[in-house]
């Protein structure tokens, strides 16, 4: 059997050890900074109606108008929490 052509100056266990230790830090970034995405939470229809204080068919209406965004996954709809907030608007009133 004959001795594998090396094109880099490190022993097999070195170049291990190196990947090794780079895919740990990697790891550990990516531990300590989470995507903003994973920690998002999602609300059903119903939950979504019952935070805007609106039945469901307002909802929908709302979803088609373009008024709030809606995710599907699988056969259920759901909303970003942080999507129905902003969907929120103040309204300044005007006293005559």
């Amino acid at each position: 059997m004959e001795k594998p052509i090396l094109l880099f100056p490190y022993s097999v266990d070195e170049f291990r050890g190196i990947i090794n230790s780079e895919i740990n830090e990697a790891l550990k970034r990516f531990h300590l900074n989470p995507s903003p995405s994973d920690s998002e939470k999602l609300l059903s229809r119903k939950e979504a109606a019952l935070k805007l204080n609106v039945c469901l068919v307002t909802l929908d209406s709302y979803t088609k108008q373009g008024l709030i965004q809606s995710y599907i996954i699988g056969r259920r709809v759901l909303f970003k929490e942080s999507e129905i907030e902003k969907s929120l608007h103040q309204v300044k009133t005007v006293k005559y």
